[in-house]
């Protein structure tokens, strides 16, 4: 897979074109949506969290919640997993849903979730963001 973009599109035609709602909220306007999925090839959600709070230099808060800047992580285990997808990534064990608190700027969320990106492929996790931003992640 050559881009996110790619992926991306990938992932529209296997959910049969609908990769996100259109929300219609966050600062940005009015089709920007400021939540951002992270599809990790991890196994274990207290390892994935562990390494990614100690890359970020934070504490994993209760529920295993990690707050970063402006954006919450929290680990969800991904539903696509084993339905044979045509997408590599939706195989992938883990799904990190990162949300901005209210009231954060558009730029504060994307620099906090490019560095969580960051973070992950820099402790050695293969990792796809998907959302509404994911060309601006790119950029960081």
């Amino acid at each position: 897979m050559n881009s996110n973009s790619d992926a991306k599109m990938k992932l529209s035609a296997e959910l049969g074109g609908a990769v996100m709602e259109d929300r219609t909220r966050g600062p940005a306007g009015p089709n920007l949506d400021l939540d951002c999925q992270i599809y990790v090839a991890a196994p274990s959600r207290d390892r994935l969290m562990q390494r990614l709070a100690a890359a970020l230099n934070v504490p994993i808060g209760p529920g295993y919640v990690i707050s970063y800047g402006c954006i919450e992580v929290a680990w969800e285990h991904n539903d696509y997993e084993g339905t044979g997808a045509h997408v590599e990534f939706l195989d992938w064990h883990s799904l990190l849903v990162c949300q901005p608190r209210r009231g954060t700027s558009t730029t504060s969320v994307v620099s906090d979730t490019a560095t969580a990106l960051e973070a992950l492929q820099g402790a050695g996790y293969r990792a796809v963001p998907v959302c509404d931003y994911e060309e601006l992640l790119r950029g960081h």
